[in-house]
């Protein structure tokens, strides 16, 4: 049977080396036809908030803002629909930022020229290195992540529970970190160095410490997680890193103000709005083009950006000035929808199976998608990891990407299969190394230990099971493998193994990988709902039914077997 734990182990075989092709993005670069004009960044708001304002949040209503007054050592609390301040709370010792925790109005409060953070109005607080400044954008997992900028440390904080997780050590002065939306990567630009680091949080240790530029202040990763943008306050430019290389992809020079300082993303994943600290500008960066479109005024050296929970509102806090500027986001273009239902096959695949096999091998294989004929294929490849792909597959005609060229599927036939017909990929996989790391090491030290043999043993009777159950039909059968009854086959076997390991392996768990898969296959079909467009998503086979089960809950697509097409093939 096709086993998870299989698969596993076939993973230890990847080959680690990156083949990258180093792209620069600027002003050469064509502007993508939805890039909106800078005119429709409107300052809609200033308000006098006091002295050297910092981080500000949001209460989970969205009506309210809490902004750090580092100056005063206080927290300003401005109600938005009067747009006044309607309190202030004492905050400690340069309170840089703040975060929501669990309960009733609890807020923990950075206190930049301390070693802690303060519970607000309260007696509580925790150490956590020199310098501690501002917390990542969001938080992820219900944890939030703070850097100590004289300690040289990242901490792991869990808003739940009030308790430190972790701390991690990091470049010379490191500013505010970014965490993938896993929690699995975190994305620390660290001013001394010159360098960004990239931790692994799920294994626990340093990955990368990227040479970026000079004076790296502040970063973000693009809303697909795909690329990390980072602020080179010493030469004035921002650099792209991709985050499955961790290898600097792009930089853009025009249009970037005096020390830029951070980058903060527009939800809707088009822009990123860069702080010009030496200055009083906002520069927009549109992300798919990798340019900046424009700037517009705010006020005196613009310190922290913030995104408002609607996702048109961004709040800028002016250092210098004393204000907080509120900035109207332009709408998002307006998508046509013919009102037709897409198409969507999914076709399950046999990976190195297909090498070997008669009857699903690489030729038929081939034949088949040619037979679909899709607009778009969504494929298992992760979407940080395909413009490498694409790129140097253009250029040589060779999948050479690691992950990508593991499957056959995709070597030899999907991305040759381009220069024929007119489908387009769609990357939308949820998989990384790191996970793909820590759920080995997990299964592994299971197995070992004398006490998880129960544990073991259910996971062994569920794949003989399964293995019982799969005897209805050949292994590399296409007319079997897109059959319910081999789902629920497969099921026996992977949901035993899930119920005993998903929680315990985290985001590289059964059930928690196949939902980081889907949620990029959603938002792939739902980008083209309504186009009367055919979707074909190829993964492997042990991943059809779980997603088919979702698949069946949407009402703007119909699905399509695959027999249908392997029929037509026959009859030909």
């Amino acid at each position: 049977m096709i086993m998870e734990i299989e698969l596993i182990n076939r993973s230890k075989k990847i080959v680690a080396a990156v083949i990258f092709v180093f792209i620069i993005a600027g002003a050469l670069q064509a502007q993508d036809k939805n890039t909106r004009s800078v005119s429709e960044f409107k300052v809609i708001k200033t308000l006098e908030v006091g002295k050297a304002p910092h981080g500000i949040r949001f209460s989970a209503d969205g009506k309210r803002a809490y902004v750090a007054l580092s100056g005063d050592g206080k927290i300003a609390i401005i109600d938005l629909a009067a747009m006044k301040i309607i309190e202030k709370r004492d905050a400690g010792k340069v309170p840089l930022d703040l975060i929501k925790l669990k309960g009733k109005d609890h807020w923990a409060v950075s206190q930049f020229r301390k070693d802690s953070m303060i519970l607000l109005g309260g007696k509580q607080k925790w150490k956590v290195g020199k310098g501690p400044s501002l917390f990542n954008p969001s938080k992820v997992n219900g944890k939030t992540y703070l850097v100590s900028e004289f300690a040289d440390t990242l901490t792991v904080f869990d808003t739940k529970s009030g308790r430190i997780l972790d701390t991690f050590p990091t470049g010379k002065r490191p500013y505010p970190a970014d965490v993938t939306r896993d929690g699995v990567l975190a994305f620390v630009p660290n001013r001394t160095d010159g360098t960004v680091s990239v931790i692994d949080l799920l294994n626990k240790k340093t990955l990368a410490a990227t040479p970026v530029c000079e004076k790296p202040e502040g970063g973000a990763l693009t809303i697909d997680d795909v690329s990390y943008v980072v602020a080179c306050g010493g030469s004035n430019e921002l650099a792209f890193i991709n985050t499955a290389s961790f290898k600097v992809i792009a930089r853009v020079i025009m249009g970037v103000g005096p020390r830029p300082f951070s980058v903060a993303m527009t939800l809707d994943g088009r822009f990123g709005l860069v702080n010009n600290a030496a200055g009083d500008t906002l520069s927009i960066l549109d992300i798919r083009a990798r340019k900046i479109i424009g700037q517009i005024k705010v006020g005196k050296q613009p310190i922290v950006v913030r995104m408002h929970p609607d996702g048109r509102r961004v709040f800028v806090s002016n250092e210098v000035s004393g204000t907080i500027s509120i900035i109207e986001l332009p709408k998002p273009p307006v998508r046509k929808n013919a009102g037709k239902k897409n198409e969507v096959i999914m076709l399950g695949m046999i990976h190195s199976g297909h090498l070997k096999s008669k009857i699903y091998g690489l030729e038929m294989l081939r034949k088949l998608i040619k037979k679909i004929d899709p607009d778009y294929a969504l494929i298992e490849l992760p979407p940080n990891r395909f413009e490498e792909a694409m790129t140097v597959f253009k250029k040589n005609g060779v999948l050479s990407e690691p992950r990508a060229r593991v499957f056959p599927e995709y070597k030899d036939v999907l991305f040759p299969l381009t220069k024929e017909l007119k489908f387009k990929i769609i990357p939308t996989a949820g998989w990384n190394s790191p996970m793909n790391i820590f759920r080995l090491n997990t299964v592994k030290r299971s197995y070992k230990d004398p006490k998880r043999k129960a544990d073991w043993d259910k996971v062994l009777e569920a794949g003989r099971k399964s293995d019982e159950a799969l005897n209805g039909g050949a292994s590399d059968d296409p007319r079997w493998i897109h059959t319910d009854k081999y789902d629920a086959a497969l099921e026996i076997g992977l949901g035993g193994y899930n119920r005993i390991f998903n929680d315990e392996i985290g985001p590289g768990g059964w059930d928690n990988i196949n939902a980081a898969h889907y949620r990029n296959i959603a938002k792939a079909l739902d980008k083209h709902t309504g186009e009367g467009k055919r979707f074909l998503i190829t993964y492997g086979a042990g991943h059809k039914g779980w997603f088919l089960r979702q698949l069946r809950k949407r009402k703007d697509i119909v699905l399509i077997n695959p027999v249908k097409f392997i029929d037509a093939l026959e009859k030909n």
